[in-house]
């Protein structure tokens, strides 16, 4: 018996063709991936941006949107250091809209730093991360606009003389998008600092001229080495990662009005609503202040009541809170028992019954 097979006809010379077909180099990477562990890290699935407020939208310490005079070793906009050497500078804060867009979105916002004078130094910005991701490779990505050919994206250990840089941008005064990857080698002795800056490819100063500026939108570092598009995290979870650093309370900068009543007061700000306390010579109050977001670290609390920097007490010689007619601040008043998610005020004062308590405080637990 014969048995007849036969199979569709085949276009060798289409077949051919297809292996011509370009796939670029992250599609070839894709396709030599053998797990998909490796896909999702090509790809920057799930959580990956390093840094925090990378897309300009959150400003706890003022508003910077006209020409600022920096100070070096200062923090303006959250998590982002001004540092200069031999140079003075500006800076701005620059908020995207439809009627002046940015780059790469409309809504994209930038932070622009400015010399104001000529000098041969260096002029960056700077964000400290927190952890070491020791032995990682970790790719950095940025938007940088600047009108010199010397403004890089640089990772740096600090103090383990370790420093990389991406390549320069051109200088043109258009957005140029930077990208740099390395191996991260930080540990407790040598944090990671991740810089934008206007220095030479080594780090060492550089005619700076006045008037030249270095500008940054969307800022990323993550894991892995391939840059992908920038990760637009919620506005609560941006500005609850600052708050993990820095939070402050200052209210409308006041202390309650005399005369004011419990349902009234509020002017001052100690926490999320005026704390009451009942005190007199045999009670002490101490209201305890809860942080919106806990901190990496115990920080530091810098009361911001009134000129004199103390918190006020409204304070009354009757027992009732219509009765309030007397702002008390006293030097002895102050700040303790301070822990990741709050402190306690100590009030010293005796021989008063005290209703409430006005004035602002700032929380720093930076690196």
């Amino acid at each position: 018996m014969t048995v007849k097979i036969t199979k569709p006809e085949v276009n060798i010379r289409e077949k051919i063709s297809e292996l011509d077909k370009p796939s670029g180099i992250a599609g070839e990477a894709m396709l030599r991936a053998e797990t998909p562990r490796e896909q999702q890290n090509l790809i920057g699935a799930g959580r990956k941006n390093l840094i925090i407020n990378g897309d300009f939208r959150v400003s706890q310490r003022g508003v910077y949107t006209s020409a600022t005079s920096t100070v070096h070793n200062q923090l303006y906009l959250d998590r982002w250091t001004v540092r200069l050497t031999n140079v003075t500078a500006n800076i701005l804060h620059i908020l995207g809209t439809n009627s002046a867009p940015g780059y790469p979105y409309k809504d994209s916002n930038s932070l622009r730093l400015t010399a104001t004078n000529s000098a041969t130094g260096v002029m960056r910005h700077l964000q400290r991360v927190e952890g070491f991701l020791s032995g990682r490779t970790l790719t950095i990505s940025a938007w940088v606009k600047s009108n010199s050919p010397n403004a890089r994206v640089f990772s740096y250990q600090h103090n383990g003389g370790y420093r990389v840089s991406s390549k320069p941008h051109s200088g043109n005064g258009e957005w140029e998008y930077l990208t740099l990857t390395t191996v991260n080698d930080a540990n407790a002795a040598n944090q990671l600092y991740f810089d934008i800056a206007l220095a030479s490819e080594t780090f060492t100063n550089i005619a700076i001229t006045s008037g030249e500026y270095v500008e940054i939108s969307e800022v990323q570092m993550e894991v892995g080495n391939v840059a992908t598009p920038f990760e637009v995290r919620l506005y609560g979870e941006e500005l609850a990662l600052c708050m993990r650093y820095f939070e402050h309370c200052n209210g409308n900068g006041s202390v309650p009005v005399n005369g004011s009543s419990t349902t009234t007061y509020g002017a001052g700000c100690v926490g999320l609503a005026p704390v009451l306390l009942w005190h007199n010579a045999s009670f002490q109050g101490r209201p305890k202040v809860n942080f919106i977001a806990p901190k990496r670290v115990p920080p530091t609390v810098t009361r911001i009541g009134n000129s004199s920097g103390e918190f006020g007490y409204m304070a009354t010689g009757t027992a009732g809170p219509n009765g309030i007619n007397t702002i008390l601040f006293s030097s002895a008043i102050g700040v303790a028992s301070i822990t990741t998610t709050g402190f306690h005020i100590n009030n010293q004062m005796t021989g008063l019954p005290i209703w409430g308590v006005g004035g602002g405080w700032i929380a720093s637990a930076e690196l």
